[in-house]
């Protein structure tokens, strides 16, 4: 009698549709491989994210570091003469004073602001350590000279104006030093960029591997399923959809632990006090960017399973 006043809401099952989630007409939901492929997705999570979080530091290192020295000079008063003797401090300052008095007055010039002791002490200190005595060293005169924006100044003529008073004084513009840290940092981006993309194919071939497994493991099933209907294209999209959902467990679960490895990093460095790299915090842009990173891995997990699937099936008689 039940057929006669049947649901006229309900739809009966089709291959591969339950109405529990994730009931696969393969055993997909068993095996150690399940775990391992989960394992091997969280591993290449941490990986991706570390690399992800490098290139960003490294690109936002090199941007405060143009930044901070963004029309900016340095006039330097050596401390020693063409013969290599030391030259009096007394005769250092007089010359650094009058120097800054030339740059104050040139009118491209916003602030020259002449380093004192204790700067040029900090300046060295991460080199020769805190204990070190400047009265025994030949420090020279420095003076940081703050240009104005867009200008052009004539550097030649400028170094001419300063030779009147200071005649070994030299312009530093810091081109030459931000090059080297530019090509370094470049350098070093590629790198981390490299290791993404090691990551990303190294987990697309382990996944490829885990299906072909999978698959041989249910070869009898694999027929059965032909037999009663069923296209590649559907089993293609069980193996994939599952392989998905254990790429996104075990992408959330790496970055959970990426996240964690993180933190643990930036306290570390915190408290070794780093004072030659400037602090860098992640933007909401970048944060978001590690925050996704599982959903494109779990998106490639998936379309080399189906893909995988569909090459073995088409072999299969």
């Amino acid at each position: 009698m039940k057929q006669f006043f049947k649901n006229p809401f309900h739809r009966d099952r089709a291959l591969g549709v339950s109405k529990t989630t994730r009931v696969y007409d393969l055993p997909l939901s068993g095996g150690a491989g399940n775990g391992f492929l989960r394992l091997l997705i969280a591993l290449m999570s941490v990986l991706g994210i570390l690399a992800l979080s490098s290139s960003f530091g490294l690109s936002a290192m090199t941007k405060k570091w143009e930044e901070g020295l963004a029309n900016k000079i340095t006039i330097e008063i050596p401390a020693t003469d063409e013969a290599g003797s030391m030259i009096p401090t007394h005769d250092i300052k007089i010359m650094t004073d009058a120097a800054a008095k030339i740059l104050a007055a040139h009118k491209d010039v916003t602030k020259a602001e002449i380093m004192e002791e204790n700067q040029i002490k900090d300046l060295l200190s991460p080199w020769l350590g805190n204990d070190l005595t400047l009265s025994t060293l030949p420090i020279p005169g420095i003076i940081s000279v703050t240009m104005k924006k867009d200008s052009n100044p004539d550097l030649e003529r400028l170094q001419t104006l300063i030779a009147e008073v200071a005649p070994r004084a030299r312009i530093d513009t810091h081109q030459s030093w931000l090059s080297d840290v530019a090509r370094f940092t470049g350098a070093l981006q590629f790198s981390a960029i490299l290791i993404g993309l090691i990551i990303g194919v190294t987990t697309l071939v382990a996944v490829a591997g885990g299906v072909r497994s999978k698959l041989s493991e249910n070869k009898e099933e694999l027929e059965l399923l032909h037999l009663m209907g069923a296209t590649d294209s559907y089993i293609a999209q069980q193996i994939g959809r599952h392989t998905m959902f254990l790429s996104l467990q075990g992408a959330a679960a790496g970055m959970i632990f990426g996240f964690i490895l993180l933190f643990a990093i930036a306290l570390f460095a915190g408290k070794m006090g780093f004072s030659l790299v400037p602090d860098f915090k992640l933007s909401f842009g970048q944060g978001l960017m590690l925050f996704l990173l599982p959903v494109p891995l779990s998106a490639l997990a998936m379309i080399t399973a189906r893909m995988t699937v569909k090459n073995v099936l088409v072999k299969l008689p």
